[in-house]
């Protein structure tokens, strides 16, 4: 692994991989704070050479820390050993790092294809409450809207891909649902054939199994499959909306039998900010390990941030969090308690009740729900 990869500012993924939206933009990761181009305007090879990439580039080389990648620098700031961080950046650091030229990041100019995130499309079967028409077509029929996409300039990025599939040693599938998309059959096909050691991540809300998708992800011995899901039982169907707790619990118990990893992607927000632990105890009693939890702070929209609770409320799940970090859980448990604690206790966040009330009122009357009776501690303790 290049040197260049233990210093604090530095990324691999400028170098070596890019994100694509189901809307054509790319960034270089799913948390970047920018983009660095758009295949609906300009082609892969393009953007990957674009000027705002390369800025990127330029700035790490010179020790600098681009805004583009703040996400990550926050989640490992405090932190003592860098490294001990869930961030994406040295998530890629460890999947990508020890497969490139030492060489490679020593000039702004180099590129060399190792890592992809395909948002093909916006094909989902849920319409989360925090998600939108972007990344669901479930949200986007709700709302009449239309994501459009140019069908010719997708299938060059696919070619690109497809040209470079040996080279690759980290895949990353997302959407939408990862899981209906049928780019992705002829993705994992292809890999099957030309590069079966590939290490495959793929986030789905694990409600679609007989798609082709499913079956071809459990031919490989590399996949870690990062299960979204941050509530359950009628909460669950709720803020997962259109999914069944039932059919989730049956195929989670599927894919514990495949020998793959296995981690729960969480958002942590006011529809669940005492009942996040109820969630994370279920799973651990069926058999999941501290080091199965990511939990992150939803940050929008903004009528679902947990900054949102009263004081009086919001003191008590800070000294929530504070004792269950006290408990010295460790591994990625530990480290995401801490950065949700550190979200919490932020100052200059504008708490507006009112913002949370119209904006899950305005969702209950379109979807002809009733969140009082799925969420009453919620109704007594905060909305009331």
């Amino acid at each position: 692994m290049s040197r260049k990869l233990l210093d604090k500012n530095f990324c691999v993924l400028p170098w070596t991989g890019f994100e694509l939206e189901p809307s054509g933009v790319v960034k270089n990761c799913i948390i970047s704070k920018e983009t660095i181009g758009n295949i609906h305007q300009n082609s892969i090879e393009d953007i990957l050479q674009s000027k705002k990439n390369l800025e990127i580039k330029t700035q790490m080389l010179n020790k600098e820390f681009p805004n583009n990648c703040t996400g990550c620098y926050f989640q490992e700031k405090d932190r003592a050993t860098s490294f001990e961080s869930i961030s994406s950046r040295l998530y890629y650091a460890k999947e990508v790092g020890p497969f490139i030229d030492n060489s490679l990041l020593d000039d702004k100019n180099n590129f060399n294809l190792k890592h992809v995130d395909l948002r093909w499309n916006n094909k989902c079967n849920q319409a989360c409450v925090y998600c939108g028409p972007e990344y669901s077509s479930k949200w986007a029929t709700e709302l009449g809207e239309t994501v459009k996409s140019d069908k010719e300039n997708i299938e060059k990025v696919r070619q690109y891909v497809f040209k470079n599939i040996k080279t690759l040693k980290n895949v990353y599938l997302a959407g939408g649902e990862p899981m209906l998309m049928n780019d992705n059959k002829e993705f994992l096909t292809l890999l099957l054939e030309h590069n079966p050691d590939v290490h495959i991540r793929v986030n789905t809300n694990l409600s679609s199994t007989k798609t082709g998708v499913f079956q071809l992800l459990c031919k490989f011995k590399n996949v870690h499959w990062t299960v979204s899901v941050e509530t359950i039982k009628e909460e669950y169907e709720y803020v997962r909306y259109h999914g069944s707790w039932e059919d989730f619990k049956n195929n989670l118990k599927h894919i514990q039998t495949l020998n793959h990893k296995i981690s729960f992607n969480m958002l942590y927000f006011i529809l669940n900010y005492k009942s996040v632990f109820d969630c994370i105890d279920y799973f651990k009693s069926i058999g999941f390990h501290n080091n199965s939890f990511i939990l992150g702070p939803l940050t929008s929209p903004l009528f679902l941030n947990v900054n949102h609770l009263p004081k009086h409320i919001k003191d008590e799940v800070i000294t929530i969090f504070k004792n269950k970090i006290a408990e010295q859980p460790g591994f990625y448990l530990q480290n995401s308690l801490e950065n949700c604690l550190k979200y919490l206790t932020e100052e200059g966040f504008n708490a507006t009740i009112d913002k949370v009330l119209k904006g899950i009122k305005q969702m209950d009357e379109r979807r002809n729900l009733d969140s009082r009776k799925v969420f009453p501690k919620l109704y007594e303790e905060v909305l009331n």
